[in-house]
């Protein structure tokens, strides 16, 4: 198979359902785990933070080798995504400004870029 933008772009996308049903799958788990025995309870809620995390850091890390911007807010870090363009006008360099999901962080000056997106829900 050849290394194409499309092939990319194909592979991004299956890579993100993959994290989606992976989501999916650990939300049952979390249901299922009431269920247990009060002894195993604990154990359950570890194995699937522990899971969580993991599946954070290899999104984050996918992420970084797509060319995705990462917020340090937190770890694992947050995938920022593009939410408008620098004004060249009125910074040194024009662009396109990311901004994070969590804690608002962008990369452009206050007032010093367009947003072409809604402004992000936290």
């Amino acid at each position: 198979m050849d290394i194409t933008p499309e092939n990319i772009a194909a592979g991004a996308s299956a890579a993100s359902a993959s994290f989606n049903a992976i989501r999916q799958l650990l939300g049952v788990f979390k249901d299922a785990k009431d269920m247990l025995p009060a002894d195993k309870q604990a154990a359950a809620s570890l194995a699937i933070e522990n899971s969580e995390k993991q599946l954070a850091i290899a999104e984050a890390e996918l992420a970084k080798s797509l060319g995705y911007q990462l917020c340090h807010c937190e770890f694992p870090p947050t995938i920022m995504l593009s939410v408008g363009y620098a004004d060249p006008s009125r910074v040194s360099k024009g662009g396109p400004v990311f901004e994070c999901s969590k804690c608002g962080y962008d990369t452009a000056a206050p007032w010093a870029f367009t947003r072409t997106k809604p402004p992000l829900t936290k």
